[in-house]
């Protein structure tokens, strides 16, 4: 052991409407629909902020998408998962919009990408066209919305970005599109913590979590009381958003916190750089994300949190009262539209509430320092962080255990309430790992509710250990996948000849599927296949298998991370 210190689809039918949108920035709105979001720019979500303004779309795939202003494609992209189906295009004015989860391009744009595919004999894209190649006018249909890609539903993912940065910034705040929104943010919860010390170590605790209620114009602690608290301490609220007529909750866009008049925090989110996005895990108190699935955001600014969207921050968002008498504090928070709620309550001092110093076996329990590199390895197992993949100082701890399903010992390395900046690289010897298995040997984890098996990917390595990068603390072991994808066809009838598609049913039970291959008669076909519907589908049309009515044989390859492959042989008629 050693530690390194360096340094569901319903179809609705809507009249065509202008959108409800002021341009300020001249940029069209990109749906013929009224402008009705379902996400908000700088919203939080697992381990990132969202870049981008979800559009509803009427709730099915189809509507038609428009450049918002003249420019060229810089950037296809089709994948399986992430933005599925997406395009970036460049703009004279120094931005790139970003169009994501289509069902389809359209019209040149479709023509390339189908010709890309072909040459390459692949579904996935990423492909950064040759300057001017595919130019479009402000106001051209460019693709249709649908649910591609990691996608919960058929929207629009729009976005506008600085170019030169590949930096998005927020449509809304910055003036290119205006929804109609009058609706205040909603405030539920207030949490107030202290900082506890475990060797020295400091470890936010939960004092207090109080529902509110809006009285008047302020949300107050629904018993009206003054909080009793020690020093130090800060604050944490859940807060959201909606627009008139929307059900769908939002995140906000600015936060302020203030004592006695006095501010001690700010945080404004109208833009940010990818390489920051991250750092939402220690903008929010992730240790109720974890515990009670609560999305706090607070006061607190870790040092190790380098989010450059806080302003007027003083000693780190953190509290020290120099009296017992109860002391005001306020709460503001802001939507895009500029709409404002506030939290007010009283807080003092009290001898009844104290922080907690406590001292741990160092044997058992070993400091991670923040800003430092981290290793513990023995003779079945190794962990190794980089510098600044913390936050804060954490301890770190390990327990060793077995599992009737695992080919080591299931090891438990620190803890889940502490997040991850950089992923984390982990060894296991295998311990009785036959020879024949080796090909389909994985390192798992466990699942949030700690039952189901999770893949993490491995590599053997030169010392024989299965290497991988896992992105939290939590247990893991070496665990195998010999079951191949399973691939079926619902259809029951095989004449394909007044169809455009033949589906499929494609799944796989545990490690998830790498690669697939269609041939139709001995000829690479193109094949979508959609993991979270477990579906896919072989396009069909004359252009690439020549005159209809003809028996044809289809051929799928498919397997899995773990090197398990299935051969699917269908015929059919088209």
């Amino acid at each position: 052991m050693k530690r390194t210190a360096f340094g569901k689809i319903m179809l609705i039918l809507l009249p065509l409407l202008p959108p409800l949108a002021v341009e300020a920035q001249n940029y069209k709105f990109p749906l013929n629909k009224e402008m009705s979001m379902s996400a908000n720019f700088g919203e939080i979500r697992g381990g990132h902020f969202h870049s981008g303004i979800d559009l509803r779309v009427g709730g099915a795939p189809g509507a038609e998408v428009y450049a918002a202003e003249s420019g060229y494609v810089a950037r296809i992209f089709v994948s399986p998962t992430g933005y599925g189906k997406a395009l970036y295009i460049e703009h004279p004015d120094g931005r790139t919009s970003v169009y994501a989860h289509l069902d389809r391009f359209a019209g040149k744009i479709a023509e390339y990408v189908e010709n890309y595919q072909y040459s390459r004999q692949r579904f996935t894209v990423n492909d950064y066209p040759a300057s001017k190649l595919l130019s479009v006018k402000k106001g051209d249909v460019i693709g249709f919305a649908g649910n591609s890609g990691s996608s919960g539903g058929a929207h629009l993912h729009f976005e506008i970005r600085e170019t030169a940065r590949h930096a998005p910034i927020n449509p809304v705040t910055t003036g290119y599109f205006k929804p109609k929104d009058n609706i205040p943010p909603t405030i539920h919860k207030l949490a107030l913590f202290t900082l506890d010390t475990i060797n020295d170590i400091t470890r936010p605790r939960l004092l207090k979590s109080l529902e509110l209620v809006k009285r008047g114009q302020y949300y107050e602690p629904v018993a009206g009381e003054t909080v009793e608290v020690c020093n130090p301490v800060f604050f944490a609220i859940e807060a959201d958003d909606r627009q008139p007529e929307n059900t769908s909750k939002h995140g906000i866009n600015v936060m302020k916190a203030y004592l006695n008049g006095g501010r001690f925090f700010g945080y404004r989110i109208d833009g940010f750089d990818f390489s920051v996005t991250k750092f939402v895990n220690s903008l929010i108190a992730y240790d109720e994300l974890i515990s009670s699935k609560t999305v706090y955001i607070k006061t607190y600014v870790e040092e190790g949190n380098k989010l450059p969207l806080y302003e007027g921050v003083k000693n780190n968002g953190i509290l020290s009262l120099p009296d017992t008498s109860p002391h005001e504090a306020l709460i503001e928070v802001f939507d895009d539209s500029g709409n404002k709620s506030s939290l007010r309550f009283k807080i003092r001092r009290s001898a009844s509430v104290a922080v907690k110093h406590q001292t741990a076996n160092s044997a058992q329990f070993i400091t991670m320092l923040a800003d430092d590199d981290f290793e513990y390895a023995n003779e079945e197992f190794s962990f190794t962080l980089e510098p600044n993949s913390l936050y804060s100082d954490a301890l770190f701890k390990i327990e060793t255990g077995r599992r009737q399903d695992a080919y080591s010992n299931a090891i438990s390395v620190g803890y889940k309430t502490v997040p991850l900046h950089k992923s984390a690289k982990l060894r296991i010897k295998p311990l009785s790992l036959p020879s024949r298995l080796r090909n389909h040997a994985f390192v798992g984890g466990l699942d949030d509710k700690e039952k189901k098996t999770v893949y993490h990917g491995g590599q053997f390595d030169a010392d024989g250990f299965l290497a991988t990068s896992v992105s939290t603390f939590g247990t893991y072991f070496i665990s195998v996948d010999t079951i191949a994808p399973k691939i079926s066809v619902a259809s029951k009838s095989d004449n394909y000849s007044n169809r455009d598609k033949l589906a499929v049913s494609l799944s796989d039970d545990l490690s998830g599927i790498s690669s697939y291959n269609c041939y139709i008669d001995g000829k690479w076909a193109l094949f979508e296949y959609d993991p979270k519907t477990q579906s896919g589908f072989c396009p069909l049309s004359a252009k690439r298998l020549g005159a209809k009515g003809k028996r044809r044989k289809m051929k799928l390859v498919v397997s899995d991370k773990c090197k398990n492959t299935a051969t699917f042989n269908y015929s059919f008629v088209y």
